[in-house]
């Protein structure tokens, strides 16, 4: 923030006050846009009508719950999701922002829906019409019944009223809860309050040297943190314009991405890993000569493994946009912390280190020759938030690590949340963890890592937490899926774990069948992929089937996911059955129906590494785990292909190859 802003600002102790005063001094400025396909203005929100709204719905949330109610929202892409947020914290209400059901599942959807709300004892959703009939068709075809109140935004005709006050929000005051996980079986909400927002605003918007003049473009879902806190809530707090689109328009086509910076000059856009390397390969050198990147001053690279290799292969197909190697900002960070722990600061190249990778895996950090084979390149995640305590630390003894020792990262400091709602023993384990001499409480994260120079450096993860695409997996949740998805495979016999090729992690499963024929292996393979894609909404890179008893296990029975993973990569572990998908498809010529149902079950097939004869016309694709990125991904080969436009919505609303076949046909036709 400038000087300015903050000596303004002084008095605000949550964003309902900030966003008061911002209604008062600039009604009129936008503050957030919504590009309806990634290109085109749908909705507009000023300060006045985003207070405006916020009040009406805090309103009609103060009638129907009380203070510190936990409150759905549920809202497919758009800007109704910030006044329907901001309105719970007026009513000092508990926001639980949960993802819409999937049309394309809409009973896995429902029902994860459902353990979300039982955990966090919602009664009451916030919602559209849309959103709510696609609930209810799922509630009347005899799907799981929620038991919810739902009330949709076009139903409230009325407004506050003159003698509606809103309630006094204060700093300890939980905001929202942020079910952090992608988890389906065990969903786990943070607590983060308004404290820990105004804290971390603050110290990100030093760190990114963020003003009123910044803007900020995002694509990412709000119903993360990442997309909540960085790209909605931070540009809430400084007063900076946010210019929103929703994910499957950048899936569609990447470069929808960078074109909107370039359009309307952004300054601010964060993004995973996997983003930066997915809009290299899917934009031509002339779509990148039209840019201009020259205003994007902070890139942030976060929510997964941050690879030196990517930033440079974006940096050096960008360069002729505008863009320059100064402003990527690695970052690091978890819901735990509110958003980002540390990162920047903006305006400096990133820093690098070559370390050998042996000894890393030994918890060691010694310096090796980028050149040679043993080195592993690591880039730094920057410098820790200003008055953020973050500490090295030897996970089992307490003590701080050396500065050449690999040690789980810990946080202290006003961004940690309040803890995990309603788990007050994984709260005290998790929150209040202390150093061997007293000191603290600490956040123990889970993560690897080390400091050199006052840059963190991370490392893997302690912890067994898959992190696939920005988004975190508990493997409890995947084996269990795994191990009920087939009779013959043996409960308790089952991990999961993710598997670095090079590229991305990917998640791989590892389990232990009772059978000794190929047609059972095959049809327990297909299970368990159809069953974690159904269930958990991610794509097995393999699966991979072992002999009874085989699998790594303590003394006590628990799984050694790690050593699982190990034995695996290093072709010591006993395997019946591998599975892994091939790089891609080729598709064939070809308009007609006909011609694009045989290409689809070829790629499909590809995709998945099956025989072509193990893929009909019939089958599922939210079985075959055909994901977002994946549909966006037949879309743009389909294009390529054709020389005409393919809707990825198109590819989204059909259930089988076949039908989606047709669809195509005919509107191709």
């Amino acid at each position: 923030m400038t000087d300015e802003t903050l000596e303004r600002g002084v008095g605000d102790a949550t964003l309902v006050d900030v966003v008061r005063r911002h209604a008062a001094e600039r009604p009129d400025q936008t503050a957030c846009l919504f590009l309806a396909d990634g290109e085109h203005e749908e909705q507009v929100l000023t300060y006045a009508a985003l207070e405006g709204q916020a009040r009406r719905i805090a309103a009609a949330v103060a009638r129907r719950a009380g203070s510190a109610s936990p409150v759905l929202l549920l809202f497919d892409p758009g800007l109704d999701f910030i006044p329907a947020l901001l309105g719970c914290f007026l009513a000092r209400a508990i926001a639980v922002p949960v993802y819409p059901p999937d049309p394309r599942d809409l009973g896995a959807g429902v029902a994860r829906i459902g353990r979300v709300a039982d955990d966090a004892g919602a009664r009451i959703a916030l919602t559209t019409r849309a959103v709510r009939e696609r609930i209810g068709d799922v509630e009347r075809a005899g799907g799981p019944r929620l038991g919810l109140e739902y009330c949709a935004l076009e139903d409230l005709t009325e407004g506050p009223g003159q003698d509606w006050r809103p309630s006094v929000v204060c700093g300890n005051d939980v905001a929202f809860l942020q079910y952090t996980s992608g988890s389906t079986g065990t969903p786990r909400g943070v607590m983060v309050t308004h404290g820990n927002l105004m804290a971390h605003g603050r110290g990100v918007a030093a760190v990114l040297r963020l003003t009123t003049e910044s803007i900020c473009v995002s694509w990412l879902p709000v119903y993360h943190d990442m997309g909540l806190i960085g790209a909605v809530l931070i540009p809430l707090q400084v007063g900076f314009r946010s210019i929103q689109m929703a994910p499957l328009a950048f899936l569609e086509r990447p470069q929808r991405w960078l074109q909107a910076i370039s359009r309307y000059r952004g300054t601010l856009s964060p993004a995973p890993n996997f983003a930066y390397d997915l809009v290299v390969r899917k934009t031509a050198p002339a779509e990148r000569r039209a840019l201009d990147l020259r205003t994007w001053t902070a890139a942030m690279n976060g929510a997964e493994p941050v690879r030196a290799e990517t930033c440079e292969r974006f940096a050096t197909a960008f360069a002729e946009s505008g863009f320059r190697r100064e402003a990527f900002v690695p970052c690091y960070g978890l819901a735990e912390a509110t958003l980002m722990a540390s990162g920047g600061p903006a305006g400096t190249r990133p820093v690098s280190a070559a370390v050998h990778a042996a000894a890393l895996g030994r918890h060691r950090v010694v310096a090796c020759r980028r050149e040679s084979p043993a080195a592993r390149v690591l880039i730094a995640s920057g410098h820790p938030l200003p008055a953020l305590d973050l500490a090295i630390v030897q996970p089992e003894t307490c003590m701080p690590c050396a500065g050449d020792e690999v040690g789980e990262i810990w946080i202290g400091g006003d961004t940690v949340a309040a803890g995990y709602w309603r788990r007050p023993g994984e709260t005290g384990e998790v929150f209040g963890a202390r150093l061997a001499d007293g000191r603290g409480a600490y956040l123990r994260t889970g993560d690897l890592g080390f400091m050199r120079d006052g840059q963190l450096f991370v490392t893997g993860r302690c912890k067994d937490m898959l992190v696939i695409r920005g988004r975190n997996y508990y493997p409890q949740d995947l084996e269990a899926s795994t191990t009920g998805a087939h009779p013959a495979l043996r409960p308790g016999g089952a991990a999961a774990f993710a598997h670095d090729d090079g590229h991305a992690e990917r998640a791989v499963v590892v389990a232990e069948i009772d059978a000794a024929d190929a047609a059972t292996w095959a049809a327990a393979t297909a299970a368990i992929r159809a069953a974690i894609a159904r269930q958990h909404a991610i794509h097995v890179a393999a699966v991979v089937l072992i002999p009874p008893r085989a699998l790594p296990k303590t003394s006590s029975g628990k799984v050694r996911r790690r050593e699982s993973r190990a034995r695996l990569e290093a072709g010591t572990l006993p395997v019946l059955s591998g599975w892994a998908p091939a790089d891609g498809a080729q598709p064939r010529p070809g308009v007609d129906t006909a011609a694009v149902e045989d290409w689809l079950l070829d790629a499909v097939a590809e995709l998945r590494g099956l025989a072509r004869n193990q893929v009909t016309r019939d089958d599922d694709l939210v079985a075959l785990g055909i994901d977002s990125a994946e549909a966006a991904h037949f879309a743009g080969e389909l294009e390529t292909r054709l020389g005409r436009r393919v809707p990825i919505r198109l590819l989204m609303e059909q259930r089988t190859i076949g039908g989606l076949a047709t669809a195509l046909g005919r509107g191709l036709a």
